[in-house]
């Protein structure tokens, strides 16, 4: 465990204010929910994701997508990819998003980019047609579906995408 080195104090209320320096460093934005665990004789804070809480829906989504297009998917929340089919799963299952894919979730519009060198991680890029789905569930931008392949999408495969995107959504909400 790495030690921050920042003591606070808990009040007659029981809340304690977790230093910006840490909110900045696990990016965890005012409004975002946390998960309290407990682990020994610690209390564990843990940035909770709607999203990878529902694992085996994300699989079958992402297995299903790359049956059918024969291209990479990934889905993500707003941190890390929680779900890959394909040859790249290796290479990204858990890795943080990077800040382009982000960005791309907080605009909140889908994506299209073809043959352009994106960033998927911090320090690994791709350079195919990629296509990025928000997942907006109740307002918020809470991840994304991405799919990189070889070959352009057609219009159909955008809309089985986006259509996917929102089950994930409404799964969220109910």
């Amino acid at each position: 465990m790495k030690l921050a080195g920042i003591v606070r104090r808990i009040d007659e209320l029981g809340r304690i204010v977790v230093p910006k320096e840490i909110r900045k460093t696990l990016h965890i934005k005012n409004g975002e929910n946390l998960e309290i665990f407990i682990e020994d004789d610690k209390i564990v804070l843990k940035k909770y994701s709607e999203l990878g809480n529902m694992q085996e829906l994300s699989d079958t989504i992402s297995e299903t997508l790359n049956s059918n297009l024969k291209a990479n998917v990934l889905i993500s929340d707003t941190d890390n990819f929680i779900s890959i089919s394909g040859p790249l799963k290796k290479k990204y299952l858990n890795e943080e998003i990077s800040e382009t894919i982000l960005k791309y979730i907080n605009d909140r519009k889908n994506v299209i980019l073809k043959d352009k060198q994106v960033n998927i991680t911090k320090d690994k890029t791709e350079n195919k047609n990629i296509f990025i789905s928000p997942i907006i569930s109740s307002g918020d931008a809470i991840g994304s579906i991405v799919v990189i392949s070889d070959k352009e999408l057609t219009s159909c495969n955008v809309e089985s995408i986006n259509l996917l995107s929102k089950v994930l959504a409404k799964h969220i909400e109910s």
